[in-house]
Order: C-alpha cells, then structure tokens, then sequence
C-alpha cells in the first residue's frame, strides 16, 4: 500500500471516529454516518443504577408497568384504560388496562431500523371510539411514512398511507406526531443528517407539518408547513389556557431547545444555534450541555405541585426534566436523574399519572436486566 494511500485512510478513519453519529449523544452537527448503533451493554442488576434523585421528586411515587420492551419509542393512552406502545423494531405492542404486555405485537410494521430510524411516532385520531383510526409515523428504505391503520378485532391493520415524500436518515429522522386542539395532525420531521433541507422550503424535513381532518382521513398526500428551520424535534405539547405548541429541539453538539412553534416562524437550523437568534425565532429555553430532549406533555391535572410545568423526557440527560416555563428561560430541574437510564418520552394520563418509556437498549443506554421499561409517575400533591 502506498505511503498516499494509507494517509488517506487514517485521515477518514480519523474524521469518522471524531462524528458522535448523532444529536442524543453530542456528535457533530450536520454528520450523515450511517453505522447502526452498537449493540447494547450487556444488563446490569437494579441495585447498580445510580439512585440519585433531585430534591423535589422524592414525593413522587414511582412503579414500573412492564419490562422486557424493545426501544420503545411512543405510548397512546385509550379510552378504556389500555395503550398502545411502538417498538423501534416495527412492533405496536398492546398494555392492558391489568398492566400485562400483550407477547403478541397487534401489528408488525416493515421499517427500516437502521440508525436512529424504525417505528416512532403514533396518534389516536380525535373520532378514535367511533372510527378506531391509529396513525403511524415511521422510517421505510424509500423515506419516512405516515400510515393509518384501523384498530378491530385485537388487530392493527394498515388502512392507507397518508403522506411520503419526506426523506430518512440514519439520524434525525424525528417522528413524533400528535393531534392539536383544532384536531388537526401535526408532525414533526427532523433534517435526517442534511442540515439544508431544513431551509428548504421545497423540502417537507427539519420543518413542522400539519394536516386538517379532510386530509388524514382521506386519501392524504398533502400537508402544510407550520414552521421550518428545525434539527431535529422530538416532542411537543399545547400548554393549558393558551394552547400554545411547544417542543423540545436536539441541538448539534449541546444547545438543545424548547421552543413555542408559530405558523410561519422559521427557527433558524443550520444558520444559527444557540440563545441569540438574530432575525429567527428563538428559544424559549436552551440548554448549553446536552441532555437530548424527548417526548414532552404539560401537566394538566389540579392538585400537583407540578401542575403547569412542562415534564421532557431527556435521553443523553437520564432525567425527566421539570420545565416551569416562566418566560425567563429558566431550564427548570432534573427529576429521578439517572435513576432509570435513558428516557423516551412522557404522557400524561386521564387520572394525572404519568407514564414514560425508557430507552436504553437502542445501542447507547446502559440496561439493566428490567430494560426497556414502561414506568407510572404518581405526581406530588401540591
């Protein structure tokens, strides 16, 4: 091999070695690596995770639901005490109302698993008890897709595919989707490793997209844009009273946000990170070291002393963090912090319990024998 050659070839192993893959781990900004995740460490007893906990959460109590998930990624609560959880793999899985995890998935969808990419995001439709519509949001060979199924007979059956042409990566691929208060279907879309879709305005990534009913319930295709400029969004909620969107952002290497999403707002990935925005629209919050937010929901129910806030699902950070959000970008305080490992995202439920998944056999947790875990937060009273 000739002196040239070999230099090159350190010279990419290098640069390759020096990309963290990902924004839930800190790599590098704009990075399109496409190795899959390690496989995870091997499982560790309960006792040897730390059990630090904050101050203020100590109150909360604390039960795990059920064990033995694969990279759980999205849980639907539905009305008659059961849920629906997505696995990374391609499995929606079905929870009782006893608890107990259904052995068999209720439907196997065909993704592409590799990187940060499978099976994410999934929404009940508003009409759900008279329709059984479940919409699907998930990563294919051919881009990301948006899928509605029907919910009959213990099945999960694909009913019609609603909205493409939006492109896949092995990183920042998003996912989440959710139903607003005018019960249109907003979804979340990541820049999925090239960080110039996110101004594309021709491009459906690193934006926030919308559909009315018409559309998700027909035969789709067509969405708008709310807002562009995004990295890669992770969770979103509408807070109580104002019905404000608000999601939590994955910065490049650190700067991770929660913004208040605006129709027509462009917030500025890859141009600028960080608090001062220039002429894009800014942070609510940022947080200068990484803790790679997730799913995201305000507390509703009256009564809790976390009433109000909003709980983010942090991966890299090993928390749920508790977000006031005051309007003076207070970044609020880390809860249970690094006692379950990575968490996913957080729901609230009917009764103002809280469910959240953790995610630590997705190549960069550290599970323990229990892994992964759907867990049920009882708030503290106020």
């Amino acid at each position: 091999m000739s002196s040239r050659l070999l230099l090159a070839l350190l010279t990419a192993l290098l640069a390759l070695s020096a990309c963290g893959g990902d924004d839930e781990t800190g790599g590098a900004a704009g990075t399109t690596a496409t190795t899959p995740p390690a496989a995870p460490a091997a499982p560790r007893t309960t006792t040897q995770r730390r059990e630090r906990l904050a101050r203020s959460d100590g109150a909360a109590r604390v039960e795990t639901v059920a064990t033995g998930l694969e990279v759980p990624w999205d849980i639907a609560l539905l009305p008659d005490g059961r849920a629906l959880v997505t696995e990374r793999p391609g499995r929606v899985r079905l929870l009782g109302a006893d608890g107990r995890l259904r052995d068999e998935p209720l439907a196997r969808v065909d993704v592409s698993a590799q990187g940060e990419g499978g099976l994410l995001g999934l929404a009940l439709d508003p009409e759900f008890e008279d329709n059984r519509f479940v919409y699907l949001f998930f990563t294919t060979a051919d881009g990301m897709r948006l899928a509605r199924y029907r919910f009959r007979d213990g099945r999960l059956t694909e009913d019609a595919v609603i909205l493409g042409d939006i492109e896949a990566g092995a990183i920042h691929d998003s996912g989440r989707i959710a139903f607003g208060p005018d019960e249109r279907l907003y979804i979340a879309t990541g820049d999925a490793g090239r960080p110039q879709l996110a101004q594309d305005p021709d491009s459906r990534n690193g934006k926030f997209l919308r559909m009315t009913p018409e559309q998700y319930r027909g035969e789709g295709g067509e969405a708008e844009i709310v807002s562009l400029g995004h990295r890669n969004p992770q969770g979103l909620d509408w807070e109580p009273g104002s019905d404000r969107l608000v999601a939590t952002e994955h910065g490049p290497a650190g700067d991770d946000e929660i913004n208040a999403i605006r129709e027509g707002r462009n917030y500025g990935w890859p141009e600028v990170t960080g608090a001062d925005h220039g002429d894009f629209a800014a942070p609510l919050v940022v947080y200068p070291e990484t803790i790679a937010p997730s799913g995201a929901t305000f507390v509703t129910r009256p009564g809790s002393s976390w009433t109000g806030d909003l709980l983010v699902a942090a991966l890299r950070g090993e928390q749920l963090r508790r977000v006031p959000l005051d309007g003076n970008g207070d970044r609020g305080e880390a809860l249970f912090e690094g006692r379950f490992g990575r968490l996913r995202t957080v729901v609230e439920a009917p009764d103002g319990s809280l469910y959240v998944l953790t995610s630590n056999r997705d190549g960069r947790g550290d599970p323990v024998a229990e892994d992964d875990r759907i867990l049920r937060i009882v708030p503290p009273r106020g």
